[in-house]
């Protein structure tokens, strides 16, 4: 029985249990709610990919949409029961959820239960699946005008595993995906013990525990977590590229800065220093590149938002004519500003509940509170992540944050790609 080797521990609203094949689960209780969420993490995404053979993680997560043992047809199942399901891979995980009326609870838990340990993986979905994904290539990383970022400026920034999108480098990768491939790779990582369950309910908590019990009990698979990354300053790179491109009209830059874990302290600086950058007419960026020197046409920046190896990245499109190395004069200028005279202190206040207020809003939605849930866990054992960020953000003064601009905003330490028209 697992109820032999089960830890329990209750943090306010929230409990966290871990049973004996591995699983964790994370419950969070909400008495006013009208359906349930669940949201299933695996601790696996294009990091944990091979160099050689990438895309399996992204083609996983189609594959894992067209039925297992006990419900071959997984969407059907899940419309009879009224039932909104989606899912996503990143660098470090894969999340499922479905949200749907607290009485179905048990059956859906039963579909995750199947096809975490009995997916059918069959030669002629793998085939099927491999055209949609390859045309989802084309649409996303080869078509549109500046498609190809990502693939681009990953590989300037890191020599480690997270050089490559999640969808795979090229369309020869995911052309190379067989069934065999993905047999493997869901062996090695879709398991109990490499998973985290979140659930956001009005059901009572006891009764949602023993049904996990009760339906994950039949899967006693070897205790297996997904290898930690490791991650060393070495891995981390910067470089230069430019591209010249027909079907583009005015030039274009991104400027990516190494930043630290996700939901670390000095993250959420860093998120904070992006919202002070280019966040509205009167920030920084927007004032220094568009309003004065009519340098830009656009600027934004913004967070990636990985377990491990992230960036900010600053990008902007130019006015046709004007000059790249302008532009980072002028990037420059403001920066040495900024360190020289410091923040006001209502430019702080607003910053900071700026961040207070995203966070609260964004949780709102219970479908992105339930993958946070799993995803602060991931990161930094976080259970209680209302409180975790309160507290956060509660530490943050306004000498913190310039001391945070001071040591980061150097130019010299981001990798550059440009983009040029024909």
């Amino acid at each position: 029985m697992l109820a032999n080797a089960v830890k329990t521990a209750s943090i306010n609203f929230m409990r966290h249990i871990r049973f004996a094949n591995g699983l964790e689960l994370i419950v969070h209780t909400d008495v006013r709610l009208k359906n349930t969420v669940l949201n299933i993490l695996y601790k696996v995404g294009s990091a944990q990919e091979d160099k050689s053979q990438t895309g399996l993680a992204h083609f996983l997560e189609h594959i894992m949409f067209e039925g297992s043992k006990a419900f071959p047809n997984f969407d059907e199942e899940l419309q009879t029961m009224m039932a909104e399901n989606n899912a996503f891979t990143g660098q470090d995980y894969t999340c499922y959820y479905e949200v749907f009326p607290h009485r179905y609870f048990k059956r859906v838990l039963q579909i995750e239960m199947d096809r975490m340990c009995h997916l059918s993986i069959k030669t002629k979905s793998v085939q099927l699946q491999s055209s949609v994904i390859q045309e989802e290539f084309k649409e996303t990383s080869i078509h549109p005008p500046l498609a190809d970022v990502w693939h681009h400026l990953q590989k300037l920034c890191f020599k480690n595993t997270y050089q490559w999108p999640v969808i795979g480098k090229n369309l020869a990768h995911i052309a190379s995906i067989d069934k065999a491939s993905l047999k493997r790779f869901y062996k090695n990582f879709y398991q109990p013990s490499n998973a985290i369950l979140t659930i956001i309910t009005a059901l009572d908590d006891e009764t949602i525990i023993a049904d996990v019990e009760q339906v994950f009990r039949t899967n006693q698979q070897s205790l297996y977590t997904a290898p930690e990354i490791e991650m060393t300053r070495n891995d981390r790179a910067t470089g230069y590229k430019r591209l010249i491109r027909s079907n583009i009209a005015t030039p274009h830059f991104y400027l990516a800065f190494h930043i630290e874990d996700f939901a670390s302290r000095a993250y959420f600086l860093s998120d904070m220093l992006s919202d002070l950058l280019t966040n509205g007419e009167s920030s920084l960026l927007y004032k220094a590149l568009i309003l004065d020197s009519k340098l830009c046409t656009d600027v934004t920046s913004y967070t990636t938002d990985n377990i491990h190896c992230n960036l900010l990245i600053i990008e902007g499109k130019l006015f046709s004519g004007a000059d790249f190395e302008d532009v980072y004069l002028a990037i420059k200028k403001a920066f040495k500003h900024l360190i020289e005279n410091g923040l006001t202190k209502s430019r702080f206040e607003t910053l900071h509940n700026k961040a207070l207020s995203y966070w609260s809003f964004y949780h709102y939605n219970t479908a992105h509170l339930a993958q946070n849930m799993a995803i602060f866990y991931q990161a930094r054992s976080v259970m209680d992540i209302h409180k975790y960020i309160a507290e956060i953000y509660h530490s943050i003064g306004k000498k913190d944050l310039e001391n945070h601009i001071a040591n980061f905003l150097r130019l010299d330490k981001t990798s550059r790609l440009e983009y040029m028209p024909k």
